[in-house]
């Protein structure tokens, strides 16, 4: 009987360290992403400058003339891209940025004195940092 109740304290330890793991702390000054994904062509920024494109740059459109890549319709940065943007920033600017979310819920934090915040949107969630002055920073998205 005592081994079983040592197995099981055991694994309640367990769950609770694999609760409070995962991201680090906000508090570090930057941001850790679990992975870097490759960014396509479409998601890249556009140049701000104006220079000319060479025929090795432009993209090939089967017509013998190159075609500027500014001359292509460009598009909107959807809100998860936008979301992402904002890690390790206010929350504020992301909300000013995208808007406010569906649902959210917050708990007590393990990494600090604050809480831990889940912002629901469509299609992701954002989770956040309040400290107890109340300033509360986008950790991660996804």
């Amino acid at each position: 009987m005592k081994k079983i109740t040592c197995l099981l304290l055991a694994l309640a330890l367990l769950l609770c360290l694999a609760a409070c793991g995962g991201e680090p702390a906000a508090d570090a000054g930057e941001p850790v992403a679990e992975s870097e994904e490759p960014v396509a062509e479409s998601e890249e920024p556009v140049a701000e400058s104006e220079e000319s494109v060479t025929e090795s740059e432009a993209p090939f459109t089967g017509s013998e003339e190159p075609v500027a890549e500014s001359e292509a319709p460009a598009e909107e940065a959807s809100p998860l891209e936008t979301a992402k943007e904002f890690e390790g920033a206010n929350l504020e600017d992301l909300i000013a940025a995208i808007g406010e979310p569906q649902s959210s819920d917050y708990a007590p934090s393990c990494l600090g004195e604050g809480e831990d915040g889940n912002l629901y949107y469509d299609g992701f969630t954002v989770y956040t940092y309040r400290d107890v002055d109340g300033t509360e920073v986008v950790n991660y998205v996804e």
